[in-house]
């Protein structure tokens, strides 16, 4: 059996897609034993792993769809940046 390009493309993708389906249903079964040993709520795609954005990615041709949790480090810089000019100031008056 030969494939043309758009059908192995397609095989690809789906392959992908089914691993992200894996790691959602294990994110879901995490989320179910974290909250029937600590009666806590987790929200599965803010915590564990967003599928919606990986299956996006992965359908827009992106190879670091694992990644689909991403951080932002824009309040933590401003953070820092704040607290080094505070620091700055309070070593002047001294």
């Amino acid at each position: 059996m030969s494939w043309t390009p758009n059908e192995y493309k397609a095989f690809k993708k789906g392959a992908l897609l089914q691993d992200v389906d894996d790691l959602e249903n294990m994110a879901r079964m995490a989320v179910f034993h974290r909250i029937a040993a600590n009666k806590k709520k987790l929200n599965i795609e803010k915590d564990l792993f967003d599928a919606r954005s990986a299956r996006k990615r992965i359908i827009d041709g992106d190879n670091a769809w694992k990644e689909s949790k991403k951080i932002d480090t824009t309040r933590h810089a401003k953070a820092q940046e704040a607290m080094k000019k505070w620091a700055e100031n309070f070593n002047k008056k001294r």
